[in-house]
């Protein structure tokens, strides 16, 4: 099911039903939080070069440039 199929279907549910869909869709959010970890650098540094090999260095910088142009400020969530 599409989201517009999702979006039509939804204009004829009940207010119950409305409320449960809320609860879910709030319950799929607190899944998908990000959580700060650490990471070992010695694999991040041997997936970086797996993923660099083959490419040119001029498709390289260009990645890089694209991972770089925007920053996003993580959420302060009070835990």
């Amino acid at each position: 099911m599409i989201f517009d199929d999702v979006k039509k279907a939804v204009t004829h549910f009940s207010p119950e039903q409305l409320r449960q869909l809320r609860e879910y869709i709030e319950d799929q959010e607190q899944k998908f939080v990000l959580r700060p970890a650490t990471v070992n650098m010695d694999d991040l540094l041997t997936a970086l070069a797996d993923i660099r090999e083959g490419l040119a260095q001029e498709d390289f910088a260009e990645i890089e440039r694209a991972m770089n142009e925007e920053y996003i400020e993580a959420l302060d969530t009070e835990e």
